[in-house]
């Protein structure tokens, strides 16, 4: 697989990213495990995680994805160094809260609390990526910003990032990063349909074009989350989110049908490949719970698709409610 840099000096990191939300929860540690395994052996070295994932499974705390992690780099020794580890802090609910509600939040003292609690258990000193996972508007972006400068001064980061910021969020939270580290990644929900126009996904943010402009311009290196739809391109059985049915769904839906036909690959195959494919590729974060789920996606991002292909899906997202 090819390698892109996150944002102007970060790590280099192959164009997919392995989602680790259910690793220790609705995936049990041995399954996870193996799952690393296979990543590492296959080049999949961008890992990702979150320390609230997946508090809102039942009997859940939201350190097991972490903790998972943290397990498998102490029993395959010298894994860590082979990876790209990235987590995010802020959407943690607070002790005994149970929704993004509660959150910890992303104050000066709640981000320094919540790496060092995230390091403990991903047994680690240091991520190479340090998202905000949210956006808290009850904290000025100075300080959040701040707070995570110095995590990179203190190297308990190497860049940090974040997510699920609106396009005004965006630009104010660059402009606070004055001359110190400014956000190098964004992560935003996105796939190859569209949306609704206006729909609230909160605290949920869609990369939409207005975002994306904004992080264009500052050369932002971008993710993104939930790509496949929880399986709807695929599974019969996976209903399509209400947010992503409209006029023009059937349209786009089509075009992925043909797409597939003339590639070879599958409906989600071909929405990994169409998104590492674009101009400023948007590179997915890809939830398996296989070995065999991994491999299919690392085959869909090092496919490509062929120039006529990509001009047809794009033309087909054009088409709209």
């Amino acid at each position: 697989m090819e390698t892109i840099t996150l944002g102007r000096q970060g790590p280099a990191v192959p164009p997919l990213a392995v989602g680790t939300l259910p690793f220790g929860t609705t995936l049990d540690t041995p399954t996870s495990h193996r799952i690393l395994d296979a990543a590492l052996d296959a080049g999949a070295t961008f890992l990702d995680t979150a320390n609230n994932y997946a508090f809102w499974v039942d009997g859940a705390t939201g350190d097991e994805s972490e903790s998972t992690l943290g397990g498998w780099f102490t029993a395959r020794r010298g894994a860590r160094d082979r990876v790209t580890l990235a987590s995010k802090i802020g959407a943690r609910p607070r002790p005994g809260g149970r929704s993004f509600a509660d959150a910890l939040g992303l104050g000066a003292a709640a981000v320094r609390a919540q790496v060092d609690a995230s390091l403990a258990r991903l047994r680690t000193d240091r991520l190479d990526v340090l998202y905000a996972h949210v956006d808290d508007t009850s904290v000025p972006l100075e300080e959040t910003v701040g707070a995570l400068q110095a995590e990179v001064r203190r190297g308990t980061a190497r860049v940090i990032g974040c997510s699920n910021l609106t396009a005004p969020r965006l630009a104010a939270a660059l402009a606070a990063a004055g001359d110190g580290p400014a956000y190098a990644v964004l992560q935003q929900r996105f796939t190859y349909l569209t949306t609704v126009p206006g729909v609230d996904l909160l605290p949920q943010v869609v990369l939409d074009d207005a975002v994306r402009g904004v992080a264009d311009d500052a050369d932002l290196t971008l993710i993104g989350y939930s790509p496949l739809l929880h399986g709807a391109y695929t599974r019969p059985d996976k209903e399509l989110p209400e947010p992503y049915r409209h006029g023009g769904t059937a349209t786009q839906l089509a075009a992925l049908a043909d797409a597939a036909a003339v590639t070879g690959l599958d409906a989600g195959q071909v929405v990994l490949a169409w998104m590492t494919s674009l101009p400023r590729p948007v590179l997915p974060v890809v939830g398996v719970s296989s070995p065999e789920q991994l491999a299919s996606a690392v085959h869909a991002v090092s496919a490509g698709l062929p120039a006529e292909v990509v001009a047809a899906l794009d033309a087909a997202r054009t088409v709209g409610p």
